[in-house]
């Protein structure tokens, strides 16, 4: 398998996902799209290479950095790691549009979040957090008050 071209497939489906989600947050059928469709193809190819990429003579642990490093030295379990990346700060890009529909932030604010989760997850998850926090008016926040089930 040419892992360039699958490596190339994985960042263009997750960009255009992120263009999706932006442009489209409100609708429903993009959350059902890219949860059941794009988050289940790039799950499936994440779980063929991590199986590849660490199976066999893999060395390494999540132990130290030292060993986590050495289990990434795999060209396919470095991929998987990338669409890992891919898959989760998409869920969260997700996850940020749907509580600011909820609360009432206008998309436009949340480009920036947007685009800093896409290159940098966590960053962007919390300019999006301060965002919420001015919004609300309220520290420390609920993400789920009055949404769970305890």
């Amino acid at each position: 398998m040419n892992l360039e071209l699958i490596f190339s497939i994985a960042n263009s489906l997750a960009f255009f996902s992120w263009i999706l989600l932006f442009v489209l947050f409100q609708k429903r059928w993009v959350y059902q799209f890219l949860f059941s469709g794009v988050f289940v193809a790039m799950g499936t190819v994440y779980l063929i290479f991590i199986l590849k990429g660490l199976s066999g003579e893999s060395q390494g642990g999540f132990d130290t950095l030292a060993n986590v490093k050495l289990l990434f030295t795999n060209d396919e379990a470095v991929l998987a790691g990338w669409i890992h990346y891919l898959v989760f700060d998409l869920f969260v890009g997700m996850w940020i549009c749907q509580d600011a529909a909820k609360t009432g932030i206008n998309r436009w604010i949340l480009l920036p979040c947007l685009l800093l989760t896409f290159m940098v997850g966590p960053a962007g998850l919390l300019l999006y957090i301060l965002i919420r926090i001015f919004y609300l008016r309220k520290f420390p926040q609920d993400p789920y008050a009055g949404n769970m089930v305890l």
